[in-house]
């Protein structure tokens, strides 16, 4: 889709008075500007039994306080988001429950959330905010990482490539963003074993050179219709002998952003996500977006 094709939906943004939701907003507010999209911004009173005894006690004014921060949080990330982008129309929304329960209903362009490399005990803050919100989800979530003061310039959108129809929409998206964006995609698909199987696993006469080589031409041939629709993206590829886990962790070190493709809805609202995808939220070095 051109960058000048104006967009129906909004950008979500989730705030929760945060630098890194800050961040996020900046980067959302940068991005909507380019394919002329409103944001909007989310703050959630989480509704339920974690404050729910204390209003009985004061009548209510911790519930009070919470959306009194609330606004203020959304009026302050408001300001970050006209401070790069004055003409980027912003709503606001400051709502009791989740942001998961809220981009579960809402239709949106992108939902983003400000995020940081977990720790082991970030794991369980992440794990129920950040990755229900995924799995909730109709749209790409992007997890954005603010980036280094010294992050290179030009650095590429790295897309998760395996065949799926999850991945094949990855790509799509990646290289839609980065044809808006003016950034290079680099397509990697990674297979077979991280290294050579030892004797007795029944693969010690595979030809792994020759595997190497078709599994090469396999990713150039597939990204090559998709990469027609934006003839201005430079696309390179990479194919490699690892697990996509791996691979794609090391790539992160020198990515802008990873694209990766997610398991479908199926038959459970907010269903598991693979492993790949959940790995990658956590420990990933730069902004990860997952596709459905």
């Amino acid at each position: 889709m051109s960058n000048s094709t104006a967009r129906t939906l909004p950008i979500l943004v989730g705030i929760d008075g945060s630098a890194e939701a800050e961040a996020a907003a900046r980067w959302a507010a940068t991005y909507a500007d380019k394919v002329h999209a409103t944001v909007r911004l989310v703050h959630a009173v989480p509704a339920g039994d974690w404050y729910g005894s204390a209003e009985f006690v004061d009548g209510g004014a911790l519930e009070r306080d919470l959306r009194a921060m609330g606004r203020k949080q959304l009026a302050r990330a408001e300001g970050a988001i006209h401070d790069v982008a004055p003409t980027v129309d912003v709503e606001t929304v400051n709502m009791d429950g989740t942001i998961a329960s809220y981009v579960a209903d809402a239709g949106a362009e992108m939902v983003v959330l400000g995020s940081r490399k977990s720790s082991a005990i970030r794991d369980l803050t992440l794990g129920s905010n950040s990755l229900r919100v995924v799995t909730h989800a109709h749209c790409p979530v992007l997890l954005f990482r603010r980036e280094s003061k010294r992050a290179e310039a030009g650095r590429p959108i790295v897309v998760g490539i395996d065949g799926s129809e999850q991945s094949d929409r990855a790509l799509g998206i990646a290289l839609e963003m980065a044809d808006n964006m003016g950034a290079p995609v680099v397509a990697v698909n990674y297979w077979g074993f991280a290294a050579q199987p030892s004797p007795g696993t029944g693969f010690e006469g595979v030809d792994w050179v020759r595997v190497g080589e078709r599994e090469k031409l396999w990713l150039e041939g597939h990204v090559e219709k998709m990469h027609e629709k934006y003839p201005e993206v430079t696309l390179t590829t990479v194919s490699a002998q690892s697990s996509p886990t791996r691979g794609l962790r090391a790539m992160s070190a020198s990515a802008s952003m990873l694209v990766v493709g997610s398991r479908g809805r199926g038959v459970l609202r907010g269903a598991i996500l693979g492993s790949v995808s959940q790995n990658l939220v956590h420990h990933a070095d730069c902004s990860v977006l997952i596709v459905r």
